[in-house]
């Protein structure tokens, strides 16, 4: 069977469609199709300057916002930083008020032992006749004392001067605490600061060694890869300086919350990263947090707390014994003044003294198994003091441990940074005379920028260990800045602990010759 005419030359137009569609699509691609204007040169000196100067206008693009409208300014360093906190931090009023109310209630337990006055005006209506009247008016007035509670009032007293003492040591705990969040940001701010820059250090030399590079290959000396590393380069530069400027605006705006100004009032915090010697012995420092830190003082007014607890539950097993005086007028007028059976008033009044004694012999063991529960109360206060007191001195071990690391941090970074800059130096030097390589700079720049955030990373981490074991001590010290001031600090605990030594052999001198006599 023979084919039509028109087959062969469909089929060969078919061929032909597929064998230029490969062609086309390579043709049409969509890269292609965005590079209808090819650049045919490199940019131009002018055009480069131009570039980089935009990169340098995006790294302080972040600036703080306008405070022109704001009143609230000044200088703070460190110390003067902790002190405007601790004036004005709506916590501690917060926590201030808690340690007045409760002064107000042991006060109010104290009065419990002197004698209540009360007054009582009655008005009765019988239906027999009495005096000649249906209505009869009573006034008394009777004062009372109690003598004998089982020990109860005098226990329940010493339960609230211990909370009160229990709420100004809480008040010193939360100053701790903000003394020391203070401290922190600060520091950080500082590190922030010095991140800043440093980072403007980087881009100082990623800048410069750009030029070098374009007017190497402008020369055809040097290839276009470095020029393009260099720039790179730069451009990660620039955004580590944006991002360490952003946080220093944010630093700077939550020490504005924690002094309680204006988040966006313009305040000059100075001060700068130094290390300076901590010569306190881990000793000094554990005997410190024995005797002031606030937690360990608290645990221990819980479990005297709770001992008076023991008293007020026993005092059900003792009589209660009470005395009173009552006086008490009865008329047939609202002004009490007798009765009227003659047309005269006849005043009828009387004074009673007596004591009432009253004693629960038996209550199904209600008093037995409150008191056992007070002493249970005791035994678990008694535990979680002893566990406060371990978790307090292995903070302390551990920040103590955290000054130690960072100073030897610091003696590493030194050197490293003192390597790097020489390193640095050396490519520099090595690339311009074209014995060296532009990818040997910019790994020295590299090595320079980590070693300086290194060092200043380990300054910050020294100046915040030293706070937290301020705080871990319980020891409140605003200004950490310089040695003397940390000396004197430490000084001083020792003359207080030793101060402490000596009153308590005095104690048990005097229990001991008492005991003799």
């Amino acid at each position: 069977m023979r084919c039509p005419r028109w087959q062969p030359l469909l089929l060969f137009v078919l061929l032909s469609m597929l064998m230029a569609a490969p062609v086309f699509a390579e043709e049409m691609t969509p890269e292609d199709s965005l590079q209808d204007v090819k650049i045919d040169r490199e940019a131009t000196p002018a055009e480069r300057s131009a570039v980089a100067e935009e990169m340098k206008q995006a790294a302080t693009a972040i600036e703080p916002e306008s405070t022109s409208g704001i009143q609230s300014s000044g200088t703070f360093n460190l110390k003067e930083a902790v002190l405007k906190a601790l004036a004005d931090n709506p916590s501690i009023e917060a926590v201030r008020r808690g340690a007045t109310s409760a002064e107000e209630s042991r006060k109010a337990a104290r009065g419990s032992f002197g004698p209540s006055l009360n007054t009582t005006y009655t008005a009765l209506h019988t239906d027999r006749s009495s005096y000649n009247t249906h209505n009869t008016y009573l006034w008394s007035v009777k004062v009372s004392q109690p003598i004998f509670t089982g020990f109860k009032l005098l226990a329940t007293y010493n339960s609230a001067a211990l909370t009160a003492q229990s709420k100004d040591l809480a008040l010193g705990q939360a100053e701790l605490n903000l003394i020391f969040l203070v401290q922190q940001n600060f520091i950080n701010l500082l590190t922030a600061r010095e991140n800043v820059e440093s980072a403007k250090d980087s881009v100082e030399r990623l800048a410069s060694q750009l030029k070098v590079a374009q007017a190497f290959y402008d020369v055809g000396l040097k290839p276009r890869i470095d020029v393009l590393r260099a720039e790179a380069q730069l451009s990660e530069a620039e955004d580590t300086l944006i991002s360490a400027q952003n946080k220093v605006v944010i630093q700077e705006a939550r020490l504005n919350t924690l002094l309680n100004l204006p988040v966006n009032a313009h305040i000059n915090y100075k001060g700068e990263l130094a290390y300076f010697p901590f010569e306190q012995p881990l000793e000094v420092s554990l005997d410190t947090a024995a005797h002031y830190r606030p937690d360990i003082l608290i645990a221990r007014k819980a479990t005297e707390i709770s001992q008076e607890q023991v008293t007020v539950a026993a005092s059900e097993f003792y009589p209660q014994v009470s005395a009173s005086v009552e006086w008490t007028k009865t008329g047939d007028g609202l002004e009490v003044n007798g009765f009227d059976n003659s047309g005269n008033p006849t005043p009828l009044s009387e004074t009673t003294v007596g004591a009432k004694a009253s004693w629960d012999l038996f209550s199904w063991g209600t008093t037995y198994f409150a008191t056992t529960s007070a002493k249970q109360t005791v035994l678990s206060n008694k535990a979680s003091e002893a566990n406060t007191w371990q978790e307090a001195a292995y903070q302390v071990k551990s920040r103590y441990l955290n000054i130690i690391n960072a100073a030897k941090r610091i003696k590493v970074a030194e050197k490293t940074v003192a390597a790097a800059e020489e390193a640095y130096r050396m490519a520099v030097a090595r690339y311009q005379a074209q014995v060296g390589t532009n990818t040997d700079v910019l790994d020295a720049q590299a090595d320079l920028s980590s070693a300086e955030a290194s060092l200043i990373t380990a300054r910050g981490d020294y100046m915040i260990s030293v706070a937290s074991l301020y705080n871990a001590t319980g020891r409140k010290v605003p200004g950490l800045t310089t040695s003397d001031v940390i000396n004197q600090t430490g000084s001083g605990l020792e003359a207080d602990i030793a101060k402490d030594l000596k009153n308590d052999v005095a104690a048990d001198s005097t229990d001991d010759t008492g005991a003799q006599n």
